[in-house]
Parts: C-alpha cells; sequence; structure tokens
C-alpha cells in the first residue's frame, strides 16, 4: 500500500477530529444553560430511562406506552409518560431526587434515593408493573421490562408485577 495515501487519510481524519471538536465547543457555549432551572430540572435530579424488549431481551418492543407513577397502582401520581422508539428505549426521563449529599454521609439515616414506579403496556403483551425503581441524583437508571405475549400467558391476563426492592448499602 502506498505510504502516502496512508498519511493523507491519517491527516484528513484529524483534520475532521479537530473540526469536530471545535463545533462541539460552540454548540456547547450557545446552547448551555445559565443554570439548571432554565433547563427545566434541578440539583436534586436524577435520569430514568426505560427499555422494553420481548421475554428473555429477544427483540425491542417499539411503541410501548411507559407511565411512571408513584403511589399504589389503583390510586396512582402519574409523574410522566412516553412511549418506546423503534430501540424499545424511552427518553430520559428527569425526575426529583434527594440531595447526593445524603450519599457522602455515613451517618446518614434518609434513604438518599427517590422511588419510582412504572407500568409498561404494549399492544399484544401483557402490562408490567415495576414498584420501587431506585432513582439516584445526578445518575442515569436503566430499568429493564421485559413483555410476555399475551398468548403464551395462559390463564393470567393481568399485570405482572415486579418489585424492584432492594437495599443499597452506601
Amino acid at each position: 500500500m502506498d505510504k502516502n495515501i496512508i498519511e493523507r487519510y491519517k491527516a484528513e481524519m484529524l483534520k475532521i477530529s479537530r473540526l469536530a471538536k471545535q463545533t462541539n465547543a460552540e454548540i456547547t457555549q450557545t446552547t448551555e444553560p445559565i443554570n439548571n432551572q432554565e433547563q427545566g430540572t434541578s440539583e436534586n435530579s436524577g435520569k430514568l430511562i426505560a427499555i422494553v424488549t420481548t421475554l428473555r431481551s429477544l427483540y425491542p418492543v417499539s411503541n410501548a406506552k411507559i407511565t411512571l407513577f408513584t403511589g399504589d397502582y389503583n390510586n396512582m401520581n402519574v409523574i410522566a409518560t412516553d412511549y418506546t422508539d423503534q430501540s424499545g428505549r424511552t427518553d430520559a426521563f428527569t425526575l426529583e431526587t434527594p440531595s447526593e449529599q445524603l450519599s457522602l454521609d455515613s451517618a446518614n439515616t434518609t434513604r438518599p434515593y427517590a422511588l419510582y414506579n412504572m407500568l409498561v403496556e404494549a399492544e399484544g403483551y401483557l402490562s408490567n408493573i415495576h414498584l420501587n425503581i431506585p432513582v439516584f441524583s445526578n445518575t442515569t437508571s436503566l430499568q429493564r421490562s421485559n413483555m410476555l405475549l399475551v398468548e403464551t400467558a395462559g390463564v393470567n391476563k393481568g399485570p405482572q408485577i415486579f418489585d424492584e426492592t432492594q437495599q443499597f448499602n452506601l
């Protein structure tokens, strides 16, 4: 292989890389909010992304309705709703959380994360309810939900309930 081709390719890639870094810096300078309040989030917030797939995570489930809520399923306080894209993912939900400083204090007895519930509904699948999903401040959490086809569910046609409660020793 001609060494000039390799050098020209290398020079072109470096030029593209510099241009991309420059463009990203310009975008950041022009779109960065002055403070978190301007963006609609607070310092005490975390993010949650739902990932919905068929049983055993073989295929993504697109257009699944995701409802985040607090409280009991029969008396839910809806926080947000979104639909999954073709990859089975939602956009990140921004959710209120306790301050991350709580997790840095070893004497703290207050839970340093918020708990949210998630209802997942998709046509042709049994609904899933995920209870007590932990969301930490300044962290993006991923919540997977594996859907079961209605025709393979047998007698049980009600929602499947998953309790995500775990103790986090911080």
